[in-house]
């Protein structure tokens, strides 16, 4: 998710989140609450979900996340509308691929791996979205609320959205300079390969160099 819908998302939750909370409202006491996932560690997760407990492979609302992200809004986690003591989700995670082709991820068998995590209390009018936390060394943490992370209402003892570790920032830097440098090389190659188009490609390659400066200096 980039940085303008990660944003845009944010400023749309509170709305969002209440509308489907009307949408999704169940019978006997329950209610659909949305999802969002928040990650605050340096790893990336294919597969974020919460079941039940007495269901716990049963997905009620999923998604992937990159590292340091925020995610949208998913519908819908099933949870009573009064708060009880020993309230339990389960939260299903899968980390990311590492595999760069298909033959590798069908080889890659990536472990789904289950969490049973207590639901802190919350009021029966604050019932908005369940906000799943997932936190460095593999812990996580769940708040509901229908004030997001950087509200000063938020009920949560993590608060804030992630914020990119330094090592993190290099790693995306290095990244994005390589894959530049292998576009000068591939259209540089490309001009000598087609003279008819070789100032189309050279303005291409000299497009990617001037991406590079506006990079500025590694993090």
């Amino acid at each position: 998710m980039s940085l303008a819908q990660a944003s845009f998302c944010r400023l749309i939750a509170p709305l969002l989140a209440c509308l489907m909370l009307s949408a999704c409202a169940g019978m006997g006491g329950q209610l659909g609450a949305s999802m969002t996932v928040v990650n605050y560690s340096g790893k990336g997760y294919d597969w974020v979900a919460v079941a039940q407990p007495q269901t716990p492979k049963q997905a009620e609302a999923a998604e992937m996340i990159g590292p340091y992200g925020a995610g949208g809004i998913m519908c819908c986690v099933n949870l009573p509308a009064q708060w009880q003591p020993g309230m339990q989700l389960v939260v299903q995670t899968k980390d990311e691929t590492k595999a760069k082709t298909a033959a590798e991820w069908s080889k890659e068998n990536i472990p789904l791996k289950l969490r049973t995590v207590e639901v802190p209390r919350y009021e029966a009018g604050d019932v908005g979205t369940v906000w799943v936390q997932l936190l460095p060394d593999d812990k996580v943490a769940l708040v509901v609320s229908r004030y997001d992370p950087s509200n000063a209402n938020w009920p949560g003892a993590i608060k804030g959205w992630p914020k990119p570790s330094l090592e993190y920032k290099r790693k995306l830097w290095d990244e994005d300079v390589a894959e530049y440098q292998r576009r000068v090389i591939r259209f540089e190659n490309a001009a000598k390969e087609n003279p008819a188009e070789a100032k189309e490609f050279i303005e291409a390659a000299n497009w990617a160099r001037e991406r590079i400066k506006q990079m500025g200096a590694r993090p």
